[in-house]
């Protein structure tokens, strides 16, 4: 498996020098294995920074360059002395967007002003010889193999192994949990920030964030009406009539802390956000005037991020461990639901993006063949992948050349909806949510169908894609619908299944969402929609 090679080199700012680090970068992303179009991307703009800060800074500025590893990640970095060149002041404020929404994914260079020098980085994703949901299909599999074995074993010798096995489990999920809450708090304060003034982005991007979070919540709504009507709700009680809208009413009061601390504590993931979102406007108005607490924030979401992709390593581990645990425990009858996880998981997220697929049919008199085979590459790549990033480059190019979307558009919608327009996510969610609780005799009442559409929407919404961060968002989800932790595991397990059609619905459907956009702004090019050729 290739990766890029340690190198360490200095020179001197020049024009001869940017176009050695140009060829450098190219060479090292090229060892990583990343894209040849997201080389070029990255590659082009390095060279702009480079030239900017060449104006800025004058020749001879003393230049390092950087290849390696660090912490098991590899990474590409041009370093250059002098006075802070913000990429920010120095390139247009839709540019710098788009940078900081690819350098999520590792698609972009990433910006930092340390001890007198301006950093430019690029952190290519490692490729994965095993990837990670082939690794929990094979955790799941091992350990249904393993505890069956140790199952026919006398009772004494399982006990002692189980006396090994629930503490480390037990070790992980507490990890896990921890970093839970501050992970999704400091994604949402840095994301808020990073996005900036609304009014700074214009009209296409106010349209797209809206529409991106209107959409997300009318499928949540939409998805719970029709899913209810598998499981036993409850409309009794508390959770119905004059006393249901009360207790939705205290819900939404409650959503305000009392302090600081006690939703970490507790893991109230609704104040949590509340408290990321007040924060991160907090820094958005202050600007420079809360620059070190901004530092701040910046850099516990990258540690909290690392240690987040450090414990991501452990979930075979953790999954094998709950599978594990529960052959060998004969408690399968809790898992009794997972195959109606997958009966209703699957249909569930490839039906929302055959509606939306129908939705752009109708409104643009397209026949559906046509538009199924313009989307199809993009789809079948999040299908047989579950990687958004690995189709980037796919949607990026199909959204321009043959749905007649800007490419301005395109450039901003596409990062961003990769990142905070997740519908497949949203649906795997809610049912498995919905299954779970109903496993392990969780009530489900219409106050609790309200408040599950809340939090899966928006913890689909703020979630960072890291690895581990499906662990972090059920564990998240179900301390506040009441599961039992111990259903976190087998949620686990499943969603490694459901991540493959749930993928392939959150780029069909983005693709859609940024033509609908495109189309109330009078920017979608309909003679490209409407073309039938190849």
């Amino acid at each position: 498996m290739s990766e890029i090679k340690s190198r360490s080199e200095k020179l001197l700012l020049s024009a001869k020098a940017i176009d050695r680090l140009s060829i450098s970068c190219s060479e090292a992303l090229a060892e990583a294995e990343v894209d040849k179009k997201d080389i070029l991307r990255i590659r082009l703009s390095l060279e702009e920074i480079l030239e900017l800060w060449l104006n800025g800074l004058g020749e001879g500025a003393g230049t390092t360059l950087r290849t390696g590893k660090r912490f098991g990640k590899q990474y590409f970095q041009v370093r250059v002395a002098g006075t802070r060149m913000d990429v920010e002041t120095e390139s247009s404020e839709d540019a710098f967007l788009y940078n900081r929404l690819l350098s999520q994914a590792g698609l972009a260079l990433e910006y930092s002003y340390k001890n007198g020098e301006n950093c430019l980085t690029a952190w290519p994703p490692k490729k994965r010889q095993i990837g990670q949901a082939t690794l929990l299909l094979l955790s799941i599999f091992c350990a249904a193999a393993a505890g069956l074995v140790v199952s026919r074993l006398p009772q004494a010798a399982r006990e002692g192994i189980l006396s090994l096995t629930d503490p480390l489990f037990d070790m992980i999920l507490g990890a896990l949990g921890m970093v839970a809450s501050p992970m999704i708090f400091l994604a949402i304060c840095w994301g808020i920030f990073n996005i900036g003034d609304l009014s700074a982005i214009g009209k296409v991007g106010k349209k797209m964030i809206s529409g991106m979070l209107l959409s997300m919540f009318g499928i949540g709504i939409v998805a719970d009406l029709i899913l209810m009507w598998f499981f036993p709700v409850s409309t009794g009680g508390e959770g119905g009539g004059v006393s249901g809208l009360l207790a939705v009413y205290q819900m939404i009061l409650d959503i305000v802390p009392s302090d600081i601390v006690t939703p970490f504590q507790e893991g109230n993931i609704m104040q949590v956000i509340f408290l990321g979102v007040c924060v991160g406007l907090a820094l958005l108005i202050l600007g420079e005037r809360a620059a070190a607490v901004r530092s701040l924030v910046e850099q516990l979401n990258d540690v909290v991020s690392f240690l987040m992709g450090a414990l991501g390593k452990t979930i075979p581990v953790f999954v094998f461990l709950s599978i594990f645990s529960l052959v060998t425990s004969d408690e399968l009858s809790q898992s009794a639901g997972i195959v109606k996880m997958f009966v209703l998981g699957i249909p569930t997220c490839l039906l929302c993006a055959f509606l939306y697929l129908v939705a752009m049919s109708l409104r643009y008199r397209i026949s559906i063949a046509t538009l199924a085979k313009k989307l199809f590459p993009t789809f079948l790549i999040g299908l047989s992948t579950s990687s958004s990033a690995a189709a980037f480059a796919t949607n990026l190019e199909t959204c321009e050349k043959k749905l007649g979307i800007p490419a301005k558009t395109a450039n901003f919608a596409v990062p961003l909806g990769q990142v905070i327009f997740m519908p497949g996510a949203l649906l795997s969610f809610l049912v498995i949510s919905l299954c779970m609780a109903e496993n392990y005799g969780v009530s489900i009442t219409p106050v609790w169908l309200v408040m599950s559409v809340l939090v899966s929407v928006l913890v689909a919404i703020a979630a960072p894609p890291v690895p581990g961060g499906s662990v972090a968002c059920y564990t998240v989800i179900f301390a506040q619908l009441g599961i039992p932790v111990e259903a976190v595991a087998l949620a686990v397990a499943v969603n490694a299944v459901l991540e493959f059609p749930a993928t392939a619905a959150n780029l069909t459907c983005l693709q859609v969402e940024a033509a609908f956009v495109s189309s109330r702004l009078g920017m979608l090019d309909e003679e490209v929609l409407r073309e039938t050729g190849n």
